[in-house]
């Protein structure tokens, strides 16, 4: 039972950061117009992908389902390559969307088979 209330509590972690990270992604271009530079700090893209790594790897060990496990490890690595070269092309921007709300859905997926066992 402790292992499900872990695996719960990392589970709203990286939905709420891949959210966060939609959120950032979407804002920037606006609040770097207004003069808010720090959003493009390359630290916020690291302080993501270290954040979702960990609910990723806090989420998928223990009890966990294979396919839902493989799942959010695929669009966890889709993630960092798309945050990695999203400035060599506007299909990685595309990417990060994508693989942010891959994330987003795994996650809450895991939580449904959590609470059912």
């Amino acid at each position: 039972m402790t292992q499900t209330k872990k695996i719960y509590w990392a589970d709203k972690l990286g939905a709420f950061n891949a959210l966060l990270c939609i959120v950032h992604c979407l804002a920037a271009p606006t609040l770097l117009a207004l003069g808010i530079g720090f959003l493009s700090n390359p630290i916020i893209a690291f302080l993501f992908i270290l954040v979702t790594f960990i609910s990723i790897y806090k989420a998928t060990s223990g009890k966990f389902i294979k396919g839902i496990s493989i799942f959010l490890w695929v669009a966890f690595i889709g993630f960092v390559i798309s945050i990695s070269l999203e400035g060599r092309a506007e299909i990685f921007e595309y990417g990060t969307f994508l693989f942010s709300s891959s994330i987003i859905l795994g996650h809450f997926y895991n939580i449904r088979n959590c609470l059912k066992s």
